[in-house]
């Protein structure tokens, strides 16, 4: 599964289960400054614990990175092929992925759109300073607002004892940077539309901003009584746009009742450290997933009757060889020697390792047990003062190495470096094959020799002559590539890619 959908995948689970968390312990105190914090932390934590792993046991790596190793050798991605003039039918993934980024789009575009009639406004309205905020005034029916540090407002509306409640309600909006929390729970909605709880977490998010801009007008000597009714018999113009701090936003007997309701004890506070553990088992149950995924793959491809065979190479002289090639006799299977020129490798009782490294003759060694094996391999010999006669022929490439595993692996050169891309553009459905409604996968290996260009073209796993001839001859028409390199040496790389023919 894409890495970036199960990502979205963990962060909506972590939305849901801290909404929930938040409205269960937080959402009656009057700790409204630990509350605008402690949804912060939701929000952060929400989309960096799928990004946190945990550090495994080196032993454990080596074991996974090579089972990956063995059990994936180079497969090139499936490359399906429809009829001539037929276009691949459209998945429900790609109907999906569309509906959703057509909506993310709707609603940034309303975003940006909002922004723009704002500071439209400001270049409207006529401005005045208050303290470290600009205060525009503006003609009709408006309800007050802040954005950032601008405040809006319609003073023939209001009173001077209204005005004074609106501006001091306004300034702790602006000069709290209250206009960010918005931004940010407008853009996150925007991506996580399909989410409930991300529309519940903005709503929060707006309610206990009004809830500190309330709590600041009390606080500096306004009566209670008076701000409350202001509050419930002020009009309802409708404002600029969704992104601004709007003066009756909040449902008023929320806010009344928030006013109203005594001060929560500091004992309180402590339940807020419970985010921490919550985090803890997001992130622990994230990791004890994948590993528990990957350990069933894992033991899955090896087999109850594997052992593990492993050791050390070394040259003639007991130094260990870095990059050794160790594949299993018969398959493309295999894995290459670390660092310190060991290598470890699960196999079947029996099985024949072929070592073999540039510049060293080949060993094939039968691997009897689990026991630890020590591989001495030695240069090649060379034959001097011998008369060679050269006559001209083509070129046997049957007896050089083939990799499965190397430092470099060999890139294709044309279209951008995308193989896949040349082929699909060149290769077609057999006329023949489609009349006898003939279908299937055909498997193909070739090889990349140290030249970089491709030869020794077989068919792996055969459906019909005439789609194995039409595979065969697509990947004939590939340019040379850019060969593979082993400790700096060109050497020759072999591939297989799928190739699946299919009718509607």
């Amino acid at each position: 599964m894409d890495e970036a959908f199960i990502y979205l995948i963990k962060v909506n689970i972590a939305l849901v289960v801290f909404y929930l968390f938040y409205r269960l312990l937080f959402s009656q105190d009057t700790f409204f400054v630990m509350r605008r914090f402690c949804l912060w932390i939701i929000l952060g934590a929400s989309f960096i614990y799928p990004l946190v792993t945990f550090s495994f046991e080196e032993e454990q790596k080596i074991a996974i990175q090579q089972a990956v190793v063995q059990y994936a050798p180079n497969l090139l991605p499936e490359l399906s092929v429809f009829p001539e003039g037929h276009l691949a039918s459209v998945g429900i993934w790609d109907v999906l992925r569309f509906c959703y980024w057509g909506i993310v789009t709707l609603l940034l575009g309303r975003i940006v759109i909002q922004m723009v009639s704002i500071i439209q406004l400001v270049y409207k309205g006529k401005r005045t300073y208050c303290c470290s905020v600009s205060v525009i005034t503006l003609s009709g029916k408006i309800t007050p607002f802040s954005f950032f540090k601008w405040i809006f407002v319609s003073p023939s509306l209001y009173n001077s004892d209204d005005m004074q409640e609106i501006i001091t309600h306004e300034r702790t909006h602006a000069e709290q940077y209250h206009s960010l929390d918005v931004m940010v729970s407008e853009i996150l909605c925007a991506f996580f539309w399909m989410n409930p709880a991300m529309w519940l977490l903005k709503c929060e998010i707006r309610r206990n901003l009004e809830f500190l801009a309330d709590k600041r007008v009390v606080h500096s000597g306004f009566d209670r009584k008076t701000y409350q009714y202001h509050l419930l018999r002020l009009s309802h113009p409708s404002a600029a746009a969704q992104i601004v701090n709007k003066f009756n936003v909040s449902p008023l007997k929320k806010r009344i009742m928030m006013m109203n309701k005594k001060r929560t004890s500091r004992m309180g506070l402590i339940k807020y450290a419970l985010l921490v553990p919550i985090a803890g088992l997001l992130i622990l149950s994230s990791n004890v997933q994948a590993i528990v995924h990957m350990n069933e793959n894992v033991m899955g491809v090896m087999g109850q009757d594997s052992i593990v065979a492993k050791g050390i190479v070394v040259d003639t002289n007991d130094l260990p060889l870095v990059g050794v090639s160790v594949i299993m006799k018969g398959t493309g299977i295999g894995t290459m020697t670390n660092d310190k020129g060991e290598f470890s490798i699960t196999v079947k009782p029996g099985t024949v390792l072929i070592f073999s490294y540039v510049g060293k003759a080949n060993q094939f060694i039968p691997v009897k047990n689990a026991q630890k094996m020590q591989i001495k391999m030695t240069t090649e010999p060379v034959v001097l003062d011998e008369l060679v006669v050269v006559g001209y022929s083509e070129k046997d490439d049957k007896n050089e190495d083939i990799f499965q595993v190397v430092e470099d692996m060999p890139q294709f050169i044309g279209e951008d470096g995308n193989v896949m891309k040349f082929l699909a553009k060149r290769i077609r459905y057999p006329l023949e094959a489609q009349k006898k409604n003939i279908t299937g996968k055909v498997f193909v290996t070739f090889v990349i020799n140290k030249n970089g260009e491709p030869v020794n073209f077989r068919i792996a796993k055969s459906v019909d002559p005439l789609l194995d001839r039409e595979a065969i001859r697509v990947l004939q028409l590939m340019p040379n590539w850019k060969p593979g390199t082993q400790r700096g040496n060109p050497v020759s790389v072999e591939y297989t890619v799928p190739i699946n023919f299919q009718l509607q």
